[in-house]
């Protein structure tokens, strides 16, 4: 697996000539090709104006232009007589093209100078593409600045396999808009930093984006989450019977997922539903399904047992712990609280373990949730969600997280570190970030934006970028402090009681 790695002092980083790739394997058969910018060495020609005119725009960053040639983009929120019209799973009803179907045809352009020269959109495109485009989210799909999901096609409509700005080759991807993230940076620290740990990350780019001509502000263009050789991939079956490589998803319930009955379902019964994302359900046979649960109940069995942690049926028999104990310290650090609920991916290949990720979704870590603010930055929540629940009750699994946590704080995870990644990332955008404001400095007055799409109170909302980024800056400073001085209180959770039952 080669990428490119942003080059701030990291232990665990071997950074090899400037522009060279680094060879990084952290797992044998499931990685994301992660390739990236060098954010602490600007390019010389990173600022390129404020200018939003398709006419004399340019930037430093891929642009990507999506034409829809007039149509309407599916996947918005259905009202009638202002009210949302709700499934009976609870998720909204959302609209179509006129023909009923979930995703319009468009074209797409994407400018991507090689040479060091800026982009324009009268410049020569490095991929003209047709595509499939819906909006995409669940909150955020009702946010001003949308969401979109990508997929390249051919000119008979089957997918088409590209590379989009330096991005190892796929159809599918998607293009994620900060809006409620004021920073425009905590998805893309978070899908970065995390390539270096033993979870999986989407590989992702800043780009700009234009539709039908008008600019639309500062975006990332990320790695959907799929099994494909470039993505999560899984071994095929050999056999003739139902086993099977599997990728899940844990989410909220979702009338189009085929969604699993597992023993989790019976053990936790708030637990988010768990549904199957491959095989496809074009492909799997109601076999593999029967097996897939089956596989996943005799895990969870081993997990939620008086046997979790004896040799014979302890957990790490069927779990991949090292990426358990990096999935759960790095949501933890960050507060991303929504991990082990929502947006929360599982995978396991034949030849494996199951093992917990991608990473997903961190625009509301970093103490940016609508609803609940982690100013206090105190706290662990993590011990609360499925699997951690019953993994920090064994000793052995509490000690690796504290200790993993004090490998990471002399490196990737080290104030100086991450204050330097805010910094570099930030100077490498350039007069990106202004333009970005052209469009969107409205939402800097909460009085502008309607309730949903800012922090709840008022007085939690940064007022200007600069505060927006010390508001980033604090949170680390402060988050790092705390599990400094308390990391070691994880120990309360695996500690032995008396009562076997009082375990467990």
């Amino acid at each position: 697996m080669k990428y490119k790695v942003i080059a701030l002092v990291v232990a665990v980083v071997v950074v090899a000539a400037a522009g060279a790739a680094t060879l990084v394997d952290r797992t044998p058969t499931m990685r994301y090709v992660a390739q990236h910018e060098d954010t602490s060495v600007p390019r010389a020609d990173a600022h390129q104006g404020l200018s939003i005119d398709p006419e004399t725009f340019s930037s430093h960053l891929p642009v990507i232009a999506i034409d829809t040639h007039g149509q309407e983009i599916p996947g918005d929120v259905l009202y009638v007589d202002g009210k949302p019209i709700i499934r009976e799973d609870g998720r909204t009803v959302l609209t179509t093209t006129p023909e009923g179907a979930t995703d319009a045809q468009v074209d797409v352009r994407v400018y991507d100078a090689q040479d060091g020269s800026p982009n324009t959109l009268d410049g020569t495109p490095a991929l003209e593409s047709k595509a499939l485009i819906h909006y995409r989210g669940h909150r955020s799909r009702e946010f001003a600045k949308r969401n979109y999901s990508l997929h390249l096609i051919d000119d008979e409509g089957m997918p088409r396999d590209e590379k989009v700005a330096g991005m190892a080759s796929e159809n599918a991807w998607v293009l994620n808009g900060p809006y409620l993230d004021k920073s425009l940076i905590r998805n893309y620290m978070a899908y970065t930093l995390g390539q270096h740990l033993h979870v999986l990350a989407p590989d992702v780019r800043f780009c700009e984006l234009f539709v039908d001509g008008e600019y639309r502000g500062l975006f990332l263009i990320m790695e959907s989450v799929k099994e494909a050789s470039n993505r999560v991939n899984l071994s095929e079956p050999t056999g003739k019977g139902d086993a099977t490589s599997y990728l899940l998803k844990m989410d909220r319930p979702d009338l189009d997922a085929l969604e699993i009955e597992d023993l989790g379902v019976i053990t936790e019964s708030k637990r988010s539903a768990i549904s199957i994302l491959h095989p496809t359900a074009e492909d799997i046979t109601p076999g593999q399904v029967e097996w897939i649960t089956q596989d996943m109940s005799f895990i969870e069995k081993s997990l939620y047992s008086y046997d979790y942690d004896t040799a014979d049926y302890g957990y790490w028999n069927t779990l991949d712990v090292d990426s358990f104990v990096d999935y759960f310290l790095f949501n933890e650090f960050t507060m991303n609280y929504d991990a082990g609920s929502y947006s929360t991916y599982l995978y396991k290949d034949l030849r494996g373990k199951l093992t917990i990720g991608p990473y997903w979704d961190f625009n509301s870590a970093f103490d940016n949730y609508v609803d609940t603010s982690y100013a206090s930055c105190e706290g662990f929540a993590m011990v609360e969600r499925y699997w951690f629940y019953m993994l920090t009750k064994d000793e052995k699994f509490t000690d690796a997280v504290i200790e993993r946590y004090r490998e990471l704080r002399q490196g990737l995870l080290s104030d100086e570190n991450l204050q330097a990644y805010v910094d570099d990332t930030v100077a490498f955008l350039g007069d990106a970030v202004d333009r970005n404001w052209e469009v969107w400095g409205y939402t800097f007055d909460p009085d502008a934006v309607r309730s949903g799409g800012k922090l709840d109170p008022d007085e939690r909302n940064p007022r200007d970028y600069e505060e927006a980024l010390d508001q980033l800056r604090d949170f680390i400073e402060r988050r790092g402090a705390w599990l400094d001085a308390h990391i070691e209180d994880l120990r309360q959770f695996s500690h032995e009681s008396a009562v076997k039952m009082q375990n467990h």
